[in-house]
Protein backbone atom coordinates (compact mmCIF):
# COMPACT_ATOMS: atom_id res chain seq x y z
CA UNK A 1 0.00 0.00 0.00
CA UNK A 2 3.07 2.20 0.71
CA UNK A 3 4.32 1.76 -2.48
CA UNK A 4 1.52 2.22 -4.56
CA UNK A 5 0.93 5.79 -2.38
CA UNK A 6 5.00 6.67 -2.73
CA UNK A 7 4.30 6.02 -7.17
CA UNK A 8 0.98 7.82 -6.69
CA UNK A 9 2.92 11.06 -5.61
CA UNK A 10 5.49 10.32 -7.78
CA UNK A 11 3.13 11.03 -10.45
CA UNK A 12 1.62 13.48 -9.11
CA UNK A 13 4.68 15.93 -8.30
CA UNK A 14 5.62 15.13 -11.96
CA UNK A 15 2.33 16.52 -13.04
CA UNK A 16 2.96 19.72 -11.08
CA UNK A 17 5.97 20.32 -12.32
CA UNK A 18 5.28 20.15 -15.53
CA UNK A 19 2.35 22.27 -15.42
CA UNK A 20 3.85 24.96 -13.09
CA UNK A 21 7.60 24.90 -14.18
CA UNK A 22 7.45 23.25 -18.10
CA UNK A 23 9.68 20.63 -17.57
CA UNK A 24 10.11 18.67 -20.39
CA UNK A 25 9.05 14.88 -20.97
CA UNK A 26 11.06 11.90 -22.29
CA UNK A 27 11.35 11.92 -25.39
CA UNK A 28 12.69 8.57 -25.33
CA UNK A 29 16.27 8.53 -26.97
CA UNK A 30 16.33 11.65 -27.70
CA UNK A 31 18.29 14.33 -24.98
CA UNK A 32 16.23 17.58 -24.89
CA UNK A 33 18.22 18.82 -21.90
CA UNK A 34 20.07 21.23 -24.08
CA UNK A 35 16.91 22.38 -25.67
CA UNK A 36 15.35 22.67 -22.41
CA UNK A 37 18.35 24.66 -20.50
CA UNK A 38 18.63 26.94 -23.75
CA UNK A 39 15.09 28.15 -24.15
CA UNK A 40 14.71 28.88 -20.40
CA UNK A 41 17.88 30.56 -20.67
CA UNK A 42 16.61 32.53 -23.42
CA UNK A 43 12.95 33.14 -21.74
CA UNK A 44 14.56 34.24 -18.47
CA UNK A 45 17.32 37.17 -19.49
CA UNK A 46 15.26 38.14 -22.34
CA UNK A 47 11.66 37.76 -21.64
CA UNK A 48 11.55 38.74 -17.90
CA UNK A 49 8.24 39.77 -16.71
CA UNK A 50 6.55 38.52 -19.39
CA UNK A 51 3.52 35.56 -19.59
CA UNK A 52 5.22 33.32 -21.80
CA UNK A 53 4.06 29.59 -23.33
CA UNK A 54 5.74 26.87 -25.23
CA UNK A 55 5.08 23.94 -26.52
CA UNK A 56 6.86 21.23 -29.28
CA UNK A 57 5.33 18.13 -30.50
CA UNK A 58 6.75 15.42 -32.91
CA UNK A 59 5.55 16.40 -36.32
CA UNK A 60 4.94 12.73 -37.00
CA UNK A 61 3.71 10.90 -33.94
CA UNK A 62 2.01 14.04 -32.06
CA UNK A 63 4.15 13.24 -28.99
CA UNK A 64 4.96 16.03 -26.62
CA UNK A 65 8.62 16.59 -26.44
CA UNK A 66 9.19 19.93 -24.75
CA UNK A 67 6.78 22.64 -23.05
CA UNK A 68 7.36 26.01 -21.05
CA UNK A 69 3.95 26.77 -19.34
CA UNK A 70 2.28 25.10 -22.01
CA UNK A 71 -0.80 25.39 -20.63
CA UNK A 72 -0.89 28.82 -19.60
CA UNK A 73 -3.28 30.77 -21.84
CA UNK A 74 -1.88 33.56 -23.97
CA UNK A 75 -3.61 35.59 -26.31
CA UNK A 76 -3.19 34.48 -29.62
CA UNK A 77 -3.51 37.28 -31.60
CA UNK A 78 -3.49 36.03 -35.71
CA UNK A 79 -2.87 32.41 -34.22
CA UNK A 80 -6.32 32.51 -33.90
CA UNK A 81 -6.90 32.12 -37.78
CA UNK A 82 -5.10 28.67 -37.49
CA UNK A 83 -8.69 27.26 -35.77
CA UNK A 84 -10.61 29.65 -38.15
CA UNK A 85 -9.04 28.35 -41.69
CA UNK A 86 -9.07 24.72 -40.67
CA UNK A 87 -13.04 25.35 -39.41
CA UNK A 88 -13.53 26.85 -42.85
CA UNK A 89 -11.87 24.49 -44.60
CA UNK A 90 -13.54 21.62 -42.78
CA UNK A 91 -17.42 23.73 -42.99
CA UNK A 92 -17.14 24.95 -46.49
CA UNK A 93 -14.60 22.95 -47.90
CA UNK A 94 -11.67 23.82 -50.90
CA UNK A 95 -13.85 24.70 -53.77
CA UNK A 96 -16.39 26.91 -51.64
CA UNK A 97 -17.24 30.15 -54.04
CA UNK A 98 -19.10 33.44 -52.55
CA UNK A 99 -21.87 34.59 -54.92
CA UNK A 100 -23.05 38.29 -55.96
CA UNK A 101 -25.55 38.95 -58.01
CA UNK A 102 -27.79 41.76 -59.60
CA UNK A 103 -31.39 41.42 -60.08
CA UNK A 104 -34.35 44.02 -61.69
CA UNK A 105 -37.99 44.50 -60.80
CA UNK A 106 -37.91 46.33 -64.33
CA UNK A 107 -38.08 45.46 -67.92
CA UNK A 108 -35.91 46.87 -71.16
CA UNK A 109 -37.72 48.86 -73.26
CA UNK A 110 -36.22 51.05 -76.48
CA UNK A 111 -32.51 50.92 -74.42
CA UNK A 112 -34.34 51.61 -71.01
CA UNK A 113 -34.41 49.96 -68.03
CA UNK A 114 -37.54 51.10 -65.75
CA UNK A 115 -36.91 49.72 -62.57
CA UNK A 116 -34.58 49.78 -59.69
CA UNK A 117 -31.46 47.41 -59.96
CA UNK A 118 -30.50 45.35 -57.24
CA UNK A 119 -27.04 44.25 -56.25
CA UNK A 120 -27.07 40.83 -53.72
CA UNK A 121 -23.98 40.05 -51.65
CA UNK A 122 -22.89 36.59 -50.14
CA UNK A 123 -19.38 38.08 -48.31
CA UNK A 124 -17.53 37.75 -51.32
CA UNK A 125 -14.03 39.38 -50.19
CA UNK A 126 -12.25 39.29 -53.58
CA UNK A 127 -15.19 41.84 -55.20
CA UNK A 128 -13.61 44.50 -56.68
CA UNK A 129 -14.46 47.62 -59.26
CA UNK A 130 -13.79 45.70 -61.94
CA UNK A 131 -16.72 42.77 -61.13
CA UNK A 132 -18.55 45.62 -61.40
CA UNK A 133 -17.80 46.86 -64.20
CA UNK A 134 -18.30 43.49 -65.71
CA UNK A 135 -22.33 43.76 -64.23
CA UNK A 136 -22.29 47.03 -66.26
CA UNK A 137 -21.48 45.56 -68.99
CA UNK A 138 -23.70 42.72 -69.14
CA UNK A 139 -26.53 45.29 -68.85
CA UNK A 140 -24.72 47.30 -71.72
CA UNK A 141 -24.59 43.67 -73.66
CA UNK A 142 -28.52 43.80 -73.39
CA UNK A 143 -29.35 46.78 -74.59
CA UNK A 144 -29.65 49.01 -71.56
CA UNK A 145 -28.77 53.02 -72.21
CA UNK A 146 -30.51 54.51 -68.95
CA UNK A 147 -31.67 53.06 -65.54
CA UNK A 148 -35.00 54.90 -64.37
CA UNK A 149 -34.86 53.60 -60.62
CA UNK A 150 -32.66 53.29 -57.82
CA UNK A 151 -29.42 51.15 -56.96
CA UNK A 152 -29.97 49.09 -54.21
CA UNK A 153 -27.68 46.72 -52.03
CA UNK A 154 -28.51 43.12 -50.28
CA UNK A 155 -26.55 42.62 -47.60
CA UNK A 156 -29.23 40.13 -45.64
CA UNK A 157 -26.80 37.32 -46.26
CA UNK A 158 -24.89 38.64 -42.76
CA UNK A 159 -26.16 40.29 -39.98
CA UNK A 160 -25.78 44.06 -39.63
CA UNK A 161 -23.11 44.36 -37.19
CA UNK A 162 -20.52 45.35 -38.69
CA UNK A 163 -17.36 45.20 -36.41
CA UNK A 164 -16.44 42.08 -34.07
CA UNK A 165 -16.73 42.46 -30.07
CA UNK A 166 -12.78 43.31 -30.38
CA UNK A 167 -12.63 46.23 -32.36
CA UNK A 168 -12.26 49.57 -30.23
CA UNK A 169 -13.14 53.21 -31.43
CA UNK A 170 -9.61 54.36 -32.14
CA UNK A 171 -8.35 51.09 -34.67
CA UNK A 172 -11.84 51.37 -36.63
CA UNK A 173 -10.13 54.14 -39.56
CA UNK A 174 -7.52 51.04 -40.46
CA UNK A 175 -7.60 47.85 -42.68
CA UNK A 176 -6.84 45.52 -39.97
CA UNK A 177 -10.44 46.63 -38.44
CA UNK A 178 -12.68 47.14 -41.42
CA UNK A 179 -16.29 47.06 -40.77
CA UNK A 180 -17.75 43.63 -43.13
CA UNK A 181 -21.03 43.40 -44.94
CA UNK A 182 -22.02 40.73 -46.97
CA UNK A 183 -21.71 42.97 -49.90
CA UNK A 184 -18.31 44.74 -49.27
CA UNK A 185 -15.50 45.60 -52.10
CA UNK A 186 -11.50 45.49 -51.64
CA UNK A 187 -9.15 47.89 -53.79
CA UNK A 188 -6.57 45.46 -54.66
CA UNK A 189 -5.72 41.89 -54.84
CA UNK A 190 -4.39 41.61 -51.38
CA UNK A 191 -8.36 41.76 -50.62
CA UNK A 192 -8.52 44.48 -47.77
CA UNK A 193 -12.31 44.32 -48.00
CA UNK A 194 -14.18 47.48 -46.70
CA UNK A 195 -11.44 49.45 -47.62
CA UNK A 196 -9.90 52.49 -50.12
CA UNK A 197 -6.44 52.97 -50.26
CA UNK A 198 -5.83 56.64 -49.78
CA UNK A 199 -1.71 58.20 -51.26
CA UNK A 200 -0.82 61.35 -50.29
CA UNK A 201 2.31 63.01 -52.35
CA UNK A 202 4.13 66.49 -52.20
CA UNK A 203 5.12 67.47 -55.42
CA UNK A 204 5.73 71.97 -54.99
CA UNK A 205 6.60 73.93 -52.01
CA UNK A 206 3.68 76.24 -53.12
CA UNK A 207 0.58 73.77 -53.17
CA UNK A 208 -0.95 71.46 -50.81
CA UNK A 209 0.03 67.76 -51.19
CA UNK A 210 -1.57 65.73 -53.85
CA UNK A 211 -4.10 62.58 -52.95
CA UNK A 212 -5.75 59.99 -54.85
CA UNK A 213 -8.09 57.44 -53.42
CA UNK A 214 -8.09 53.86 -55.48
CA UNK A 215 -10.18 52.85 -56.61
CA UNK A 216 -12.83 55.51 -56.17
CA UNK A 217 -13.96 58.18 -53.00
CA UNK A 218 -17.35 57.06 -53.54
CA UNK A 219 -19.56 59.00 -51.00
CA UNK A 220 -16.46 59.32 -49.08
CA UNK A 221 -15.38 63.06 -48.62
CA UNK A 222 -12.01 64.09 -47.81
CA UNK A 223 -10.37 66.71 -45.93
CA UNK A 224 -6.93 67.85 -46.75
CA UNK A 225 -5.00 70.32 -44.05
CA UNK A 226 -1.44 68.83 -44.90
CA UNK A 227 1.03 70.52 -45.83
CA UNK A 228 4.20 70.83 -48.08
CA UNK A 229 6.92 71.59 -46.49
CA UNK A 230 11.19 71.57 -47.33
CA UNK A 231 12.78 68.33 -47.82
CA UNK A 232 14.72 68.58 -44.70
CA UNK A 233 12.27 68.82 -42.29
CA UNK A 234 9.90 66.25 -40.54
CA UNK A 235 7.36 64.25 -41.93
CA UNK A 236 4.58 64.36 -39.54
CA UNK A 237 1.45 63.13 -42.02
CA UNK A 238 -1.49 61.27 -40.77
CA UNK A 239 -3.75 59.75 -42.69
CA UNK A 240 -7.30 58.33 -40.66
CA UNK A 241 -11.02 58.35 -41.37
CA UNK A 242 -13.16 60.64 -38.41
CA UNK A 243 -14.75 58.32 -35.91
CA UNK A 244 -18.09 57.41 -37.37
CA UNK A 245 -17.95 59.79 -40.26
CA UNK A 246 -17.64 59.22 -43.98
CA UNK A 247 -14.31 61.54 -44.05
CA UNK A 248 -10.77 60.99 -44.14
CA UNK A 249 -8.31 63.13 -42.80
CA UNK A 250 -5.46 64.33 -43.63
CA UNK A 251 -3.05 66.30 -42.01
CA UNK A 252 0.80 66.98 -40.86
CA UNK A 253 3.33 67.97 -42.91
CA UNK A 254 4.90 66.44 -45.52
CA UNK A 255 8.42 67.16 -46.84
CA UNK A 256 8.01 68.14 -50.93
CA UNK A 257 9.53 64.72 -52.96
CA UNK A 258 7.78 62.41 -50.30
CA UNK A 259 4.61 60.15 -50.44
CA UNK A 260 2.23 58.73 -48.29
CA UNK A 261 0.00 56.00 -47.94
CA UNK A 262 -2.77 54.44 -46.15
CA UNK A 263 -5.32 51.75 -46.59
CA UNK A 264 -8.50 53.64 -44.93
CA UNK A 265 -11.36 51.94 -44.12
CA UNK A 266 -14.96 52.84 -45.58
CA UNK A 267 -17.98 53.50 -42.88
CA UNK A 268 -20.47 51.34 -44.50
CA UNK A 269 -19.35 48.81 -47.29
CA UNK A 270 -22.61 48.05 -48.72
CA UNK A 271 -22.87 51.84 -49.77
CA UNK A 272 -19.71 52.00 -50.74
CA UNK A 273 -19.78 49.26 -53.23
CA UNK A 274 -23.14 50.67 -54.20
CA UNK A 275 -21.51 53.61 -55.00
CA UNK A 276 -18.72 52.08 -56.77
CA UNK A 277 -21.25 50.42 -58.91
CA UNK A 278 -23.00 53.55 -59.82
CA UNK A 279 -19.24 54.50 -61.31
CA UNK A 280 -19.10 51.51 -63.63
CA UNK A 281 -22.22 52.40 -65.23
CA UNK A 282 -21.68 56.01 -65.64
CA UNK A 283 -18.10 54.64 -67.22
CA UNK A 284 -19.57 51.80 -69.36
CA UNK A 285 -22.33 54.62 -70.80
CA UNK A 286 -25.16 53.75 -68.98
CA UNK A 287 -27.20 57.04 -67.58
CA UNK A 288 -28.98 57.00 -64.51
CA UNK A 289 -32.12 59.46 -64.07
CA UNK A 290 -32.00 62.14 -62.09
CA UNK A 291 -33.52 61.25 -58.69
CA UNK A 292 -32.07 57.82 -58.16
CA UNK A 293 -30.59 56.98 -54.78
CA UNK A 294 -28.72 54.31 -52.99
CA UNK A 295 -30.67 52.08 -50.67
CA UNK A 296 -30.05 48.95 -48.61
CA UNK A 297 -32.79 46.15 -48.62
CA UNK A 298 -33.42 42.71 -49.49
CA UNK A 299 -34.39 41.63 -53.24
CA UNK A 300 -37.91 41.39 -53.62
CA UNK A 301 -38.89 37.71 -54.60
CA UNK A 302 -40.18 38.81 -58.04
CA UNK A 303 -37.16 40.17 -59.60
CA UNK A 304 -34.99 39.06 -62.51
CA UNK A 305 -31.31 37.63 -61.88
CA UNK A 306 -29.17 39.58 -64.82
CA UNK A 307 -25.91 38.18 -64.30
CA UNK A 308 -23.72 36.24 -61.04
CA UNK A 309 -20.64 36.76 -59.89
CA UNK A 310 -18.66 33.99 -58.38
CA UNK A 311 -15.59 34.12 -56.53
CA UNK A 312 -12.43 31.99 -56.85
CA UNK A 313 -12.22 28.95 -54.67
CA UNK A 314 -11.63 29.29 -51.01
CA UNK A 315 -8.46 26.98 -51.40
CA UNK A 316 -7.45 30.28 -53.71
CA UNK A 317 -8.52 32.83 -51.24
CA UNK A 318 -6.69 31.21 -48.51
CA UNK A 319 -3.19 32.06 -50.20
CA UNK A 320 -3.66 36.17 -49.58
CA UNK A 321 -5.77 35.32 -46.33
CA UNK A 322 -3.19 33.69 -44.36
CA UNK A 323 -0.04 35.03 -46.07
CA UNK A 324 -1.15 38.18 -45.56
CA UNK A 325 -3.29 37.77 -42.07
CA UNK A 326 -6.56 39.60 -44.02
CA UNK A 327 -8.69 40.28 -40.79
CA UNK A 328 -11.27 41.17 -42.57
CA UNK A 329 -11.41 37.52 -44.61
CA UNK A 330 -10.91 36.03 -41.24
CA UNK A 331 -14.55 38.02 -40.02
CA UNK A 332 -16.47 36.66 -43.00
CA UNK A 333 -15.34 33.19 -43.06
CA UNK A 334 -16.82 33.38 -39.63
CA UNK A 335 -20.31 34.77 -40.42
CA UNK A 336 -19.81 32.75 -43.64
CA UNK A 337 -19.54 29.35 -41.57
CA UNK A 338 -22.58 30.75 -38.95
CA UNK A 339 -24.72 31.40 -42.07
CA UNK A 340 -23.73 27.63 -43.44
CA UNK A 341 -24.61 25.91 -40.91
CA UNK A 342 -26.89 27.41 -38.46
CA UNK A 343 -28.50 30.03 -41.08
CA UNK A 344 -27.26 32.77 -38.76
CA UNK A 345 -24.57 35.14 -40.89
CA UNK A 346 -23.28 36.59 -37.70
CA UNK A 347 -19.78 36.50 -35.62
CA UNK A 348 -21.92 35.16 -32.81
CA UNK A 349 -23.46 32.03 -34.60
CA UNK A 350 -20.04 31.37 -36.79
CA UNK A 351 -17.69 30.93 -33.56
CA UNK A 352 -20.92 28.26 -32.63
CA UNK A 353 -19.37 26.69 -35.81
CA UNK A 354 -15.60 27.06 -35.15
CA UNK A 355 -15.73 25.99 -31.48
CA UNK A 356 -18.09 22.90 -32.69
CA UNK A 357 -15.01 21.80 -35.50
CA UNK A 358 -12.37 21.97 -32.51
CA UNK A 359 -14.89 19.22 -30.37
CA UNK A 360 -15.11 16.79 -33.09
CA UNK A 361 -10.94 17.00 -33.99
CA UNK A 362 -11.41 16.14 -29.88
CA UNK A 363 -9.67 19.05 -28.83
CA UNK A 364 -9.59 20.46 -25.05
CA UNK A 365 -11.40 23.56 -26.50
CA UNK A 366 -11.74 24.65 -22.39
CA UNK A 367 -8.25 26.06 -23.29
CA UNK A 368 -9.72 28.34 -25.79
CA UNK A 369 -11.53 31.48 -25.16
CA UNK A 370 -12.67 33.69 -28.19
CA UNK A 371 -15.00 36.37 -29.28
CA UNK A 372 -13.61 36.67 -32.89
CA UNK A 373 -12.14 34.49 -35.74
CA UNK A 374 -9.29 36.99 -36.86
CA UNK A 375 -7.54 36.87 -33.79
CA UNK A 376 -8.12 41.07 -32.72
CA UNK A 377 -10.06 41.17 -29.38
CA UNK A 378 -7.92 41.32 -26.56
CA UNK A 379 -10.43 38.60 -25.46
CA UNK A 380 -9.06 35.81 -26.51
CA UNK A 381 -6.87 33.16 -25.04
CA UNK A 382 -5.42 30.01 -25.69
CA UNK A 383 -2.48 27.78 -24.74
CA UNK A 384 0.69 26.83 -26.38
CA UNK A 385 -0.18 22.81 -25.59
CA UNK A 386 -3.77 24.06 -27.61
CA UNK A 387 -2.24 25.20 -30.59
CA UNK A 388 -0.08 22.30 -31.21
CA UNK A 389 -2.79 20.04 -30.48
CA UNK A 390 -4.62 21.70 -33.73
CA UNK A 391 -1.70 21.58 -35.53
CA UNK A 392 -0.85 17.95 -35.14
CA UNK A 393 -4.52 17.17 -35.29
CA UNK A 394 -5.23 18.83 -38.61
CA UNK A 395 -2.78 16.78 -40.51
CA UNK A 396 -5.46 14.07 -40.92
CA UNK A 397 -8.03 16.32 -42.74
CA UNK A 398 -6.57 14.42 -45.92
CA UNK A 399 -9.24 16.31 -48.17
CA UNK A 400 -8.18 20.15 -46.91
CA UNK A 401 -5.06 19.71 -45.57
CA UNK A 402 -2.70 20.39 -47.64
CA UNK A 403 -4.41 23.91 -48.70
CA UNK A 404 -3.97 24.73 -45.15
CA UNK A 405 0.00 23.90 -45.28
CA UNK A 406 0.60 25.98 -47.95
CA UNK A 407 -1.59 28.86 -46.99
CA UNK A 408 1.07 29.38 -44.07
CA UNK A 409 3.94 31.50 -44.17
CA UNK A 410 7.39 30.26 -45.27
CA UNK A 411 10.31 31.62 -43.68
CA UNK A 412 12.45 33.87 -45.79
CA UNK A 413 10.76 33.78 -48.75
CA UNK A 414 11.05 37.26 -50.57
CA UNK A 415 7.99 35.91 -52.89
CA UNK A 416 4.84 37.72 -50.95
CA UNK A 417 2.47 35.52 -51.39
CA UNK A 418 4.97 32.47 -50.50
CA UNK A 419 6.84 34.18 -47.84
CA UNK A 420 3.99 36.48 -46.28
CA UNK A 421 4.53 38.03 -43.19
CA UNK A 422 7.62 35.68 -42.27
CA UNK A 423 9.49 36.52 -45.64
CA UNK A 424 11.63 39.08 -43.89
CA UNK A 425 12.46 36.14 -40.65
CA UNK A 426 14.27 33.43 -40.11
CA UNK A 427 16.97 34.27 -43.22
CA UNK A 428 20.01 32.24 -40.86
CA UNK A 429 20.53 29.02 -43.31
CA UNK A 430 19.36 26.63 -40.54
CA UNK A 431 15.56 28.04 -40.75
CA UNK A 432 15.50 29.58 -44.08
CA UNK A 433 12.29 27.91 -45.58
CA UNK A 434 12.56 25.53 -43.00
CA UNK A 435 9.83 27.70 -40.75
CA UNK A 436 6.27 27.47 -41.95
CA UNK A 437 4.47 29.18 -39.18
CA UNK A 438 1.33 31.62 -38.87
CA UNK A 439 2.57 35.14 -37.32
CA UNK A 440 0.66 36.81 -34.66
CA UNK A 441 0.67 40.71 -33.55
CA UNK A 442 -1.05 42.87 -31.21
CA UNK A 443 0.12 45.82 -28.54
CA UNK A 444 2.33 43.59 -25.99
CA UNK A 445 1.51 40.46 -27.80
CA UNK A 446 3.55 38.20 -30.22
CA UNK A 447 2.94 34.73 -31.26
CA UNK A 448 4.13 31.89 -33.62
CA UNK A 449 2.90 28.59 -34.04
CA UNK A 450 3.07 25.83 -37.19
CA UNK A 451 6.03 23.48 -38.23
CA UNK A 452 9.84 23.75 -37.99
CA UNK A 453 12.58 21.45 -40.02
CA UNK A 454 15.34 20.89 -37.45
CA UNK A 455 19.14 20.61 -38.35
CA UNK A 456 18.50 16.85 -37.63
CA UNK A 457 15.93 16.64 -40.98
CA UNK A 458 13.05 15.69 -38.55
CA UNK A 459 9.84 18.27 -38.58
CA UNK A 460 8.38 19.78 -35.18
CA UNK A 461 5.09 21.23 -34.08
CA UNK A 462 5.69 24.07 -32.25
CA UNK A 463 3.99 26.92 -30.73
CA UNK A 464 5.44 29.94 -28.82
CA UNK A 465 3.59 33.10 -27.21
CA UNK A 466 4.61 35.66 -25.59
CA UNK A 467 2.55 38.41 -23.86
CA UNK A 468 2.92 41.93 -21.44
CA UNK A 469 5.73 42.69 -23.71
CA UNK A 470 7.07 44.81 -26.42
CA UNK A 471 9.48 43.62 -29.02
CA UNK A 472 9.55 40.23 -28.68
CA UNK A 473 9.88 39.09 -31.97
CA UNK A 474 13.77 38.95 -32.64
CA UNK A 475 13.26 36.63 -29.08
CA UNK A 476 10.74 34.55 -30.64
CA UNK A 477 12.78 33.95 -33.59
CA UNK A 478 15.83 32.88 -31.45
CA UNK A 479 13.92 30.35 -29.62
CA UNK A 480 12.47 28.67 -32.22
CA UNK A 481 16.28 28.62 -34.46
CA UNK A 482 17.05 27.40 -30.80
CA UNK A 483 14.94 24.25 -32.00
CA UNK A 484 15.72 23.93 -35.31
CA UNK A 485 19.65 24.11 -33.93
CA UNK A 486 18.74 21.59 -30.52
CA UNK A 487 16.44 18.95 -32.19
Amino acid sequence: MRGRFSLLLKVFMLMVSFLLFGQTIDAGTQDLNHLRDNIETIVKEQLDGAEVSISVQQKNSGRLIYSYQGGQEIKPASNMKLLTSAAALDVLGNNYRFKTQLFTDGKIMNGLLKGNLYIRGEGDPTLMKEDLEQFAEKLKSKGVHSVEGDLIGDDTWFDSELLTPGIVWDDEPYYYAAPITALTTSPNTDYDTGTVIVDVSAESIDTAPTIKVTPYIGEMEVINDAKTVKENEKNTLDITRLYNSNQIAISGNLPIGKTGREWITVKHPTIHTLSLFQLALKETGIQLKSGHTLKVMKVPKKTTLLVEKRSMPLKEIMIPYMKLSNNGIADILVKTMGRVKKHDGSTKAGLKVVKSYGKSLKLDMSAWNFEDGSGMSHKNSVSSKALTDLLSKVQNEKKWYKTFYNSLPVAANAERMVGGSLRNRFKEPLTAGKVIAKTGSLNGVNTLSGYVQADSGEWYIFSVLVQNKEDTIPTIDKIVSTMAKEL
